[in-house]
């Protein structure tokens, strides 16, 4: 099979990685076709229906096919996101029992598709302590991974917006998760909404400064090897997640500019969960972030959603209400 070289090794970015998270919808094949139709050279999927605990299984030949087109089209490193439902941090024994099952089936399946990543949530304690909570996780998660072949997988913690009982809202906490994990091959996922809406205020450079001083000095810039590049559509601190479009959203088109050019997070892969709500978006948020890249660190990016050709409530939800979060 010819060789394609991709866009982004040719424009002085090799170094940088830079993607969407792509639909299965069709085929694990489509979904890596769709990532290098719009030029990126790293891409996130779901491994089956994120809202079902049913999963459907990939068949050999769609992995060897997504494994063929990964290799042409360049595309590393490849995330997944595990199911929404899972909770391994929940009190409840029958909940946390089926979580873990389904988490053993991500791990499998991420595995045997040959994923870098598996990103999932930590879950939510729910009437109980966040130290039950974490417990619980770790102890699920380790029941989960026991006797897989995890390959080069490795499993991501993503930080969350706080909200209520879910675990993941500090620094501080994804430390002690991590702790607890110790000795498995576990590292973060950071997201830029989840941060701004856990109170990081990464509109600012003092803000986007402290978010990186205090991520050093627990998690460890070492261990985040993806950043969820996401704006807010709810403010500073809300603990309600929401996703926004590049610029559109509270953290803003400076604020992005100097969370792709830091130099403690411009080498991690960035891969964008923005909302698609209008055809075209997945390809104009990727326009925006790539605009504001530069090998300098200071780029005078352009915006790309000038003019909305869809009525301003279908950018802003129902009925002018926060947008929800949109599921490929």
């Amino acid at each position: 099979m010819d060789e394609v070289k991709n866009e982004n090794e040719s424009d002085g970015f090799s170094g940088w990685r830079a993607g969407i998270h792509t639909s299965i919808a069709g085929s694990l094949e489509q979904a890596a076709e769709k990532a290098h139709l719009l030029g990126c050279n790293t891409f996130q999927i779901f491994s089956s229906s994120p809202r079902t605990w049913k999963a459907r299984e990939p068949t050999a030949r769609e992995i060897a096919a997504l494994g063929d087109l990964r290799q042409r089209y360049h595309l590393f490193p490849l995330a997944v996101h595990a199911n929404y439902l899972i909770n391994m941090a929940s009190p409840d024994k029958v909940l946390r029992k089926r979580s873990l099952e389904a988490f053993r089936g991500e791990v499998r399946r991420a595995a045997a598709i040959g994923a870098e990543y598996l990103i999932f949530h930590p879950g939510s304690s729910r009437n109980a302590s966040a130290e039950e909570g974490m417990r619980h996780m770790a102890a699920s998660l380790r029941e989960a991974v026991r006797d897989e072949r995890l390959g080069a997988l490795s499993i991501l913690l993503e930080n969350t917006c706080g909200q209520g009982s879910t675990l993941g809202g500090s620094f501080s906490q994804l430390q002690d998760m991590l702790a607890l994990l110790d000795g498995l091959p576990v590292g973060c996922c950071l997201d830029t909404a989840h941060c701004f809406q856990a109170g990081m205020d990464l509109s600012s450079p003092e803000g986007l400064e402290s978010m990186v001083g205090s991520l050093e000095q627990t998690v460890g810039l070492d261990r985040v090897h993806v950043v969820h590049t996401n704006d807010s559509r709810t403010p500073l601190g809300s603990r309600h997640d929401r996703h926004e479009h590049i610029g559109q959203g509270g953290i803003g088109l400076d604020g992005f500019r100097r969370i792709v050019n830091h130099p403690a997070l411009r080498e991690k892969a960035f891969i964008l969960e923005t909302p698609l709500e209008a055809p075209g978006d997945d390809a104009r948020n990727l326009e925006v972030i790539r605009s504001l890249r530069s090998r300098n660190g200071s780029s005078g990016a352009q915006q790309a959603f000038p003019e909305r050709s869809v009525p301003a409530r279908a950018w802003r939800g129902r009925a002018g209400t926060p947008g929800r979060k949109v599921n490929r």
